[in-house]
């Protein structure tokens, strides 16, 4: 039975005013299962908010809640023996890889090295390391998938999935086989909600063989070069592109079990075919008056479901 949890980047407008009160609300919502999320791992190999470790569990211990999985970007310019001092302090032992970049095979290659080796430390202190995809990482070297071959060429001692549901749906895959399909190498699950009425198709790659193919000088995803990192998690766009962005792509998101991915039938498949212990909620963005209101209207969204426990 999958126990439910919430990635506080649903709430990290919240947790850039005041981190600790914002874990305090989150937990009083009854929110058991934390995954943090630091986006700002160059400066801070924290949680990305300069919050004390010891302080940080001591808050979520009051409120009988606790960190079960840690997000830490950009992960190869972050400091990982820091990482972990921090994650084991929290009691966490999942340290999630949450997004990459992609430019050819042989930069592929290296990164699974570098899983490896990152995976190798992470396991030799008692820690899973986890890759989270998004839609990216469905194109295609030679008809492959990025994802697929890095399963292929990881070590499954060193490298597992949290698989994002919401983004193996936008790849324009079908999400129960890619539950079975990766099987046991999940040993997370990311649930968001797709809007009824969103501005944006489903699918946001296409419909054949050659539209997901990696092109000679293309690159997909974002990494630890990227202006979102250097700038501490932060998007580096002008007013009137943000607001276009927020009109238009933000629309595909919608509190969850509300829209209409089916939340059940993931729920059912990752309990039957894969080895996750959590199901996560994330909500990227919501049209609410708050993301406390958001994450409150997630969770009694989300009881309707079985196959789960809070």
């Amino acid at each position: 039975m999958l126990k439910v949890g919430l990635i506080l980047y649903s709430v990290r407008e919240e947790m850039a005013k005041d981190p600790i009160a914002t874990v305090e609300k989150v937990a009083k919502l009854g929110y058991k299962n934390i995954e943090v999320c630091n986006h700002n791992a160059i400066a801070d190999p924290g949680c990305g908010f300069g919050v004390d470790a010891a302080e940080l569990k001591s808050t979520f211990d009051r409120f009988g809640s606790q960190v079960v999985s840690a997000h830490i970007f950009p992960l190869e310019k972050a400091d990982l023996p820091a990482v972990l001092d921090y994650n084991r302090t929290l009691g966490n032992k999942n340290i999630v890889n949450p997004m990459g970049r992609f430019t050819t095979y042989d930069d592929l290659m290296r990164q699974c090295e570098f899983f490896n080796k990152v995976g190798k430390a992470c396991h030799q202190e008692g820690f899973t390391f986890l890759y989270h995809n998004h839609d990216h990482e469905f194109r295609t070297f030679g008809g492959k998938s990025i994802l697929d071959l890095m399963v292929e060429n990881t070590d499954p001692d060193c490298l597992s999935l949290e698989l994002d549901t919401f983004w193996v749906m936008r790849a324009g895959k079908d999400l129960i086989d890619m539950l079975k399909h990766f099987g046991k190498r999940v040993k997370l699950v990311h649930q968001k909600d797709f809007a009824w009425d969103s501005l944006t198709p489903i699918n946001t790659i296409g419909l054949t063989a050659e539209d997901y193919e990696m092109n000679p000088g293309e690159s997909a995803g974002i990494d630890g070069g990227s202006d979102y990192a250097k700038n501490g998690g932060k998007y580096v766009i002008t007013q009137e592109e943000a607001a276009k962005a927020r009109y238009v792509r933000n629309t595909a998101f919608t509190e969850i079990g509300t829209g209409i991915m089916p939340i059940q039938a993931i729920i059912d498949a990752a309990n039957a075919h894969t080895a996750a212990e959590y199901i996560i909620l994330e909500q990227d963005y919501t049209r609410m008056e708050s993301q406390f209101a958001s994450i409150e209207k997630s969770m009694a969204a989300f009881r309707q479901f079985s196959g789960i426990e809070w």
